[in-house]
This record gives structure tokens, sequence and C-alpha cells, in this order.
């Protein structure tokens, strides 16, 4: 990933023709600077007191957006997570709002706190119905994969849950509804905050 920011003066000219906000200038720089002098250096050097060998190792960013560092990061909170999380089976669906709406997200970005919460409101109300405490985690994306503006929220939820004496109990969802709901609510929830 550095080598296409770094060839051809790419990150130059993108921050010279696009309005970038702090964070992402800062998120690149990081990353760019990564395990590289401008990160700072350690030396190494052999025990023996007669040996001049030695070595410099850069230090890394330790950012989220560089591709090592950000590797090393999501796999120490999946281990964390597995750690946490309960043993069972889990069901995963992607909601992704309209097109349409994703300028409006862009350029109110306050207003991505709020999906968490009506991505989950139909499981929880699904399960609540069924008298079931289920357990959801999930993740916001605001980029796609062609690294275009695209809002979306991965949830992961447990394929069933406790009734009120303890009991486990399998639940499941038809995502297709689910999914239709979420988009009902995103656009509710745009109309409402904003106008």
């Amino acid at each position: 990933m550095k080598t296409l920011f770094q060839r051809n003066r790419a990150w130059a000219d993108i921050m010279e023709a696009y309005p970038l906000r702090p964070v992402e200038i800062e998120v690149v720089t990081k990353m760019l600077a990564c395990g590289t002098p401008l990160t700072g250096s350690r030396e190494f050097r052999c025990s023996n007191p007669d040996c001049t060998h030695h070595r410099y190792i850069h230090q890394s960013c330790h950012g989220r957006g560089c591709p090592t560092c950000g590797k090393k990061a999501t796999d120490l909170w999946i281990a964390t997570m597995m750690a946490r999380l309960p043993d069972t089976p889990c069901q995963h669906g992607t909601f992704t709002m309209p097109d349409t709406l994703w300028p409006l997200f862009e350029a109110n970005r306050w207003l991505l706190n709020g999906l968490f919460a009506l991505a989950a409101d139909n499981l929880l109300y699904a399960a609540e119905q069924r008298g079931l405490t289920t357990g959801i985690f999930g993740a916001l994306h605001t980029y796609g994969r062609q690294l275009n503006w695209n809002c979306h929220i991965h949830l992961s939820w447990t394929s069933g849950g406790i009734n009120e004496h303890g009991a486990w109990k399998k639940l499941s969802f038809a995502l297709p509804k689910v999914r239709a709901r979420w988009v009902w609510n995103v656009r509710q929830y745009s109309q409402a905050t904003l106008f």
C-alpha cells in the first residue's frame, strides 16, 4: 500500500487535489513513516564486547490505518473478543444504506453514531418478542473495497439467546426483511435528525 502512495508523487497530488480531513492526513503520514527512521530506531549490539556488529531496527507507527500495524491490532482485537464472547454459533449480516444517502452521511459524520442502534434494533426487537436476550457486536465501515465512501455496518449476532429461565434457545432472522427495515430506519433517522 505504501508504494501506491509513494509512486509518482501520488500522496502529494492527492493532498493538493482533494480537501482531506486532518485525521486522514495523519493516518496516511503515519503509515508512510512506519518502519523508517522517522518513527525512531533501536540499536541492537552483540553482547560480546569485542564484536563490532550492530543493527538498527526502525520502529512501527502503531497506526490503525497502517497495513502492517493495523493488521496486528486487528489480530489482537479478534483474539480478545474470542476470549470474551460466548462459545456459540453466530450469524453475520452487512447493512448497507442506499447510495443516495452516502453524501448526506459523509457531510454529517455525526449521524454515523446512530447507525449501530438502527442496525441492531430489528434484531433486538425480534429476540425480545421471543423472550430472548441475544448477543450482538458490530463494526462500522465508511469506505468500500474501491476506497469510495460507502457507509455500512457489519453485525454479528448469536444464533440464539437466553430466556428468562437462563435456558438457551435457537434464534434466526430473515435477513432480507431485517435489511429492508434497516433501510427504512436509516431514512427515517436522517429525515428526523436533519429536517
